[in-house]
């Protein structure tokens, strides 16, 4: 039993380097959440933002001399992190697929969509009454008073529905995200 708590622990000090399940060792299962998968995304997408950059620095050298990191080299382990980063994300959208948000009695990929519209119907309604800025430029000499045709009351209250809504929905995203665990194949 401790023999299994210290290969665990050496586990822990020494991780695989891009697990899609993090480790499967003797009494101890464990697969990535997917909330965990979309934070190893953004940890992998900034690796490769890095890779990128320091090719890019070591593309030139001086006569002679040698660059601390060899680009071709660079330019391998930004091919291996494209690909790791594509299968993630394949992973994460077939789990999106076939996930349903519960009580919601809808699927996880469209759940996200549906955030998506309703922060777009949010953006569209919020500026709906807004004045021009440069209307001062251009206005007549004689003034026309334009009145509403839509109650901006009435609109302030369809907002207030959304912006609830999408809280309900962002949350139940995220429970979602911290429970269901990614699809393996």
């Amino acid at each position: 039993m401790i023999k299994n708590y210290i290969k665990l622990w050496d586990m822990f000090l020494h991780p695989q380097k891009h697990p899609l399940y993090i480790f499967k060792y003797g009494i101890f299962d464990y697969y990535m959440k997917i909330g965990e998968a979309l934070n190893l995304l953004k940890k992998d997408k900034g690796k490769l933002a890095r890779l990128i950059l320091l090719r890019k620095e070591n593309l030139y050298v001086e006569e002679g001399k040698e660059t601390k990191f060899n680009p071709a080299k660079l330019s391998e382990e930004i091919n291996k992190k494209i690909d790791e980063i594509r299968d993630l994300k394949i992973k994460i959208q077939k789990t999106n697929l076939n996930s349903m948000i519960q009580d919601k009695n809808i699927s996880l990929a469209e759940a996200i969509i549906k955030i998506g519209d309703i922060r777009s119907k949010i953006a569209s309604l919020s500026n709906l009454f807004e004045k021009d800025r440069f209307s001062y430029l251009y206005r007549d000499k004689e003034k026309i008073e334009k009145i509403p045709q839509i109650d901006e009351v009435e609109v302030e209250k369809e907002i207030a529905k959304l912006v609830s809504e999408k809280i309900t929905l962002d949350n139940s995203i995220q429970i979602a995200n911290w429970n269901i665990e990614l699809i393996q194949n």
